[in-house]
């Protein structure tokens, strides 16, 4: 066996479940699983949700080191879904670690929803919010719209990797110059039910379940860590929507 490799692979896995947003008990879990299921005698795993490290133990015991950094963090459940289901596969009956890793691959390079589905996702669920909290067709189709647009802007930016306050602002700026615009152009336009239809698209409720579940487990660093980052994306969506209001009272 060759456990530099195993703990490549393994700690791959780990990087992966953490970058779509699993939870650090899970990704945690699942390495260590991995490397008990392919003969080492011992392994430590330490998962932050920025890095990883691996220490895996031969059956001498001499130790193979592997530290992972986790540079993209989004969310996918169904490559979540996919990994899960790989790792336990991988445990009940063996895979060679090359195959393995081509799996990894393959899960990690796999289509995800097309760009327009995407779109009529974000315009929907802006749609859907607004109706909810009480507001007409006109709110709706103007959240809705802002929806489409927070969605040109996410494709802007992705190429660049932006700062994730830095691009929440923006798209918060554009939720609030279309919702308020609408305000003057259509009479009797409920603004407020308009922004916050567009604003659940960008609510990092994902980030919150999962900053909760890792404090459950014990595993308070990292559920420190999505806590910051919830509380940074919602300060971005406040800052962007209330600077345009508070240029529309000046202006």
């Amino acid at each position: 066996m060759d456990y530099n490799e195993l703990a490549k692979v393994g700690a791959e896995l780990g990087s992966l479940l953490i970058q779509y947003g699993a939870e650090i008990y899970r990704a945690e879990e699942s390495m260590v699983r991995l490397f008990a299921a392919y003969g080492a005698q011992e392994s430590q795993v330490f998962a932050l949700t920025t890095c990883i490290n691996v220490t895996v133990f031969k059956p001498g015991g001499e130790p193979v080191t592997r530290i992972s950094r986790v540079q993209i963090r989004t969310f996918d459940l169904d490559k979540i879904d996919r990994l899960n289901d790989l790792c336990r596969r991988a445990c009940a009956q063996y895979i060679p670690l090359w195959r393995l890793e081509r799996a990894l691959k393959r899960i990690e390079m796999g289509k995800v929803f097309s760009r327009p589905l995407q779109a009529a996702g974000l315009a929907g669920v802006a749609f859907a919010f607004a109706l909810f909290f009480g507001g007409g067709l006109e709110e709706a189709a103007v959240s809705g719209l802002t929806g489409l647009a927070i969605f040109a802007i996410q494709e802007l930016l992705n190429p660049f990797r932006p700062n994730l306050f830095f691009s929440t602002l923006l798209q918060s700026l554009c939720i609030g110059v279309l919702c308020i615009g609408g305000s003057y152009l259509l009479p009797g336009f409920q603004r407020d039910i308009a922004i916050i239809g567009a604003v659940m698209n960008l609510v990092p409720g994902i980030a919150i379940t999962s900053f909760i579940r890792d404090l459950l487990s014990g595993d308070y660093l990292s559920g420190a860590l999505r806590f910051m980052e919830s509380m940074i994306v919602a300060g971005a969506i406040a800052l962007g929507v209330g600077i345009v209001l508070f240029l529309t009272q000046l202006f």
